[in-house]
């Protein structure tokens, strides 16, 4: 196995104070995404693997797999907090003065990463989701349900560890 990026265009970048990728290649025919997952997740309460699939039968290209997230965001209605410090265990978190989808924008605009044209599009950046309780904030919709749940509105994560399966 070796690293793919040039250390002196690495330190150079880092010490710039900006975000970059660092990859390999790995030839992983004994492995499929779900055993990488259960090897690697170890109990990261905020572990994913997204499978992709097209037309709802058809595998698609890419299995991805994101862990220790460095930052959580999350939302209920229009309050959002973050935690800065997930890679510790000190992580807290605090609320966003800006309301949920401002706060949102900043982060997805401060998680870009340029990435080599070779890699996969989601090689890095936030990943999570937002929920039909969300969309009130864009859209004129009925707020009839009861909250049983008391999930987040809306989560995002940004993992700075990826393994993504190319199947081609």
């Amino acid at each position: 196995m070796s690293v793919t990026t040039d250390f002196t265009a690495f330190a150079e970048t880092y010490d710039a104070g900006t975000s970059q990728v660092v990859w390999t290649t790995l030839v992983a025919d004994l492995e499929t995404p779900v055993s990488a997952v259960l090897k690697l997740a170890g109990g990261d309460p905020y572990g994913f693997l997204l499978e992709s699939v097209e037309g709802g039968e058809v595998r698609g290209r890419y299995s991805i797999i994101g862990l220790k997230p460095d930052v959580i965001w999350r939302c209920h209605g229009d309050q959002a907090e973050i935690d800065r410090a997930a890679d510790t265990k000190n992580g807290s978190f605090a609320s966003c003065p800006a309301g949920a989808l401002q706060s949102l924008r900043d982060l997805i605009a401060e998680s870009r990463i340029e990435l080599p044209e070779h890699l996969p599009p989601m090689a890095a950046g936030l990943v999570g989701y937002i929920g039909y309780d969300m969309v009130r904030l864009m859209e004129n919709i009925p707020d009839t349900c009861t909250d049983v749940l008391e999930i987040p509105d809306g989560m995002f994560v940004r993992p700075t560890v990826m393994a993504i399966f190319d199947s081609v």
